[in-house]
């Protein structure tokens, strides 16, 4: 975090990923966050849901094991604290699946982990355990919640850790029915992370697979970041990819300015009061 000026530096990814070939799929996002990092310094990096494009078996933990050494190794070489979407992993205490995201710090130490609560389609049907407790990690003094893909459809989950964040970063593999379209998910997406952003006024970060993915499914490409404090800047309100294509978004946040934008509103009677003590 630069903190001379109490700004920080979002970058959220939209990769073309290619399902059940993660070598593939890890490569692409390899060379995005290496041209990401040429051109920008971006301080917290966003990676979307599954962004390994691939299961295990029951039982086994391979492919987590190499999305995770994988994640450590960007968040080194880059030099970025990382957002390392989600992977679904086998927990042998729980002997079931779980759908995992990991936050790394530049070293590639973890920072902290969090557990999709609210599964969708697929999940349910391999019999996913959802997670019980939310995630706020502290990322060089920017508070930054956790939330995967359907969490973000239950605005009961922002609400719990809003007034705890500055940043609320959703990793998200949108799936699309057959006869619905990429750009329905696009909308619907963008408005949604609006909606969230502005009724608690905390920037959002949303990361997804390109429209173009490779996949039994299609996609949507809804990756954004909306910072509601940007206003009277239009297009800085919210930032997104045209036409759900493969590349990202990095827009800088003015923490200051969301804390004076966030009690200007409380103020106003749109947002709960503090608790007392």
């Amino acid at each position: 975090m630069n903190t001379s000026n109490a700004t920080i530096s979002i970058c959220t990814i939209q990769p073309a990923t290619v399902w059940q070939e993660p070598e593939r799929t890890l490569t692409r996002i390899d060379q995005q966050l290496a041209q990401v990092c040429q051109w920008h310094a971006p301080d917290l990096v966003l990676l979307p849901e599954h962004f390994n494009s691939a299961t295990d078996e029951e039982g086994a933990t391979g492919q987590w094991d190499a999305a995770r050494r994988f994640a450590v190794d960007m968040a080194r070489r880059y030099r970025i604290n990382l957002v390392a979407g989600s992977v679904e992993r086998w927990d042998a205490g729980a002997g079931a699946r779980v759908n995992t995201a990991l936050v790394l710090d530049r070293d590639g130490c973890e920072l902290g982990s969090y557990q999709k609560r609210q599964l969708f389609g697929y999940e349910i049907e391999r019999q996913v355990v959802p997670g019980r407790s939310p995630l706020v990690a502290e990322v060089e003094g920017v508070r930054c919640g956790v939330l995967i893909c359907a969490d973000l459809w239950f605005p009961e989950l922002v609400r719990e850790i809003a007034a705890e964040i500055d940043l609320l970063c959703v990793p998200a593999q949108t799936t699309i029915r057959p006869e619905s379209e990429p750009a329905y998910a696009r909308m619907l997406w963008h408005t949604m992370a609006m909606t969230r952003a502005q009724e608690n006024v905390v920037a959002v970060a949303v990361s997804d697979h390109a429209a173009t993915a490779e996949a039994p499914f299609r996609c949507g490409g809804v990756a954004s970041i909306t910072d509601p404090s940007a206003q009277p800047d239009m297009a800085a309100i919210q930032r997104v990819i045209d036409d759900g294509a493969p590349g990202y978004v990095v827009a800088e946040v003015d923490l200051e300015r969301q804390a004076r934008f966030r009690a200007y509103r409380r103020a106003s009677g749109l947002l709960p009061s503090l608790p007392q003590g």
